[in-house]
């Protein structure tokens, strides 16, 4: 069973699942705050009965059901179903109810998208703009802060398509005197590192960081959930198919939003077994991380689907070639139109976080698209 955020796109969900037009039209329009999402009920007619008659507005399609309810009718569910023998474990505070990320001491509000400052410590990322040396990394993240950003992102490894691993001690190096260096000057500005190597986020950790952001979603390194558990900070986990050496080559899904949401289920899984929290997980689906341009422009068309997991979403697509190419092969240096574009989205979907080169631009066009839309 899944718990289903209104702010999904329930009814491009509900068209992906076969369900009939006028079911769906009836459905979205008694839509309460949150949905129930049912597979493989072994009796759907009595199942639909059931819910009904707990006063439920209920489809179904096979052995598939959705149901719509409100926060204060989840427990009376759980109680019946499970007289039923039916298993509903959801835990409401985390799932529906979270306002605020605590990264350590810090707060970030998940009711609005957080804009993410990327800096690199890094001679190799695909974006020149976004390389800074250790001693210029101070002048780059105050600016960043005053033009508004919600995090910074360090990174000491270019994970662009067809990039060398770095060495971890080479790695070490870069990050760790940027973080120690950035808290010389701001203590409250919540800081992720952008590392798959779990020494390396717990070094970082130690000097700073409040936030592990791993493009492997714990597949690189397999002690990287025992590092957020332990020190009980949050843990971007994005989908990437393959490596940053080969994903590129001649990627291919058969659903792309399908199989990143199993491949998250699957991860969630994991971490909560290392110990992480569901509070701690935010989700990237990987823009350009082993994806074809239809596949990064459906994930960013239908990204909020992504919310059918409860947790905040975080997206990085700033410069990167699914821009170039729509709009006629631009480099990395003439995308910030598209990368402004996209964020625009995200506002409007309350994706919950955007990681980007260009702070000041992106926050400013979040904070306008924000107040058309909450207004």
């Amino acid at each position: 069973m899944r718990l289903i955020s209104k702010d999904a796109n329930i009814k491009r969900i509900l068209y992906q699942k076969g369900f009939d037009e006028k079911d769906i039209l009836e459905f979205e329009k008694e839509a309460n705050s949150i949905i129930l999402r049912f597979d493989d009920v072994k009796n759907p007619s009595r199942f639909v009965q059931l819910l009904s008659n707990l006063g439920y507005f209920t489809i179904s399609n096979g052995s598939m059901c959705f149901a719509t309810t409100s926060l204060n009718s989840l427990e009376k569910t759980r109680c019946v179903l499970a007289e039923e023998g039916i298993q509903c474990s959801f835990d409401v505070d985390l799932t529906i109810s979270q306002r605020y990320l605590l990264a350590k001491d810090k707060k970030l509000s998940l009711l609005k998208t957080n804009v993410m400052g990327i800096i690199n410590v890094t001679p190799d990322s695909f974006y020149e703009g976004s390389r800074v040396q250790v001693e210029k990394v101070t002048q780059r993240a105050l600016q960043m802060i005053q033009d508004g950003a919600d995090v910074l992102d360090i990174g000491g490894e270019s994970t662009r398509p067809f990039s060398e691993p770095v060495p971890e001690e080479e790695e070490l190096k870069r990050v760790i005197p940027a973080i120690e260096a950035i808290r010389e000057v701001d203590k409250n500005i919540p800081i992720s590192i952008d590392t798959y190597k779990s020494r390396v986020a717990q070094k970082a950790i130690e000097a700073g960081a409040d936030i592990i952001n791993d493009i492997s979603g714990g597949t690189f390194d397999k002690e990287m959930f025992y590092v957020a558990a332990h020190y009980n900070v949050p843990i971007v986990i994005m989908h990437i198919k393959g490596t940053p050496k080969d994903m590129q080559k001649n990627p291919y899904y058969e659903d792309v939003i399908e199989e990143i949401l199993q491949f998250f289920e699957q991860r969630i899984e994991q971490a909560l077994k290392a110990g992480v929290k569901l509070e701690n997980i935010i989700l990237d689906p990987g823009i350009g991380f082993g994806k074809r341009l239809e596949d990064n422009l459906e994930i960013l068309r239908r990204c909020e689907e992504f919310k059918v997991l409860g947790r905040p979403i975080l997206i990085g697509a700033s410069r990167k070639s699914v821009i170039g190419h729509v709009l006629g092969n631009l480099p990395p240096e003439e995308r910030l139109e598209g990368t402004l574009a996209i964020s625009v989205i995200c506002a409007q979907k309350k994706i919950e976080f955007v990681r980007v080169h260009d702070v000041k631009e992106n926050k400013r066009a979040i904070l306008m698209t924000q107040a058309i839309f909450q207004s």
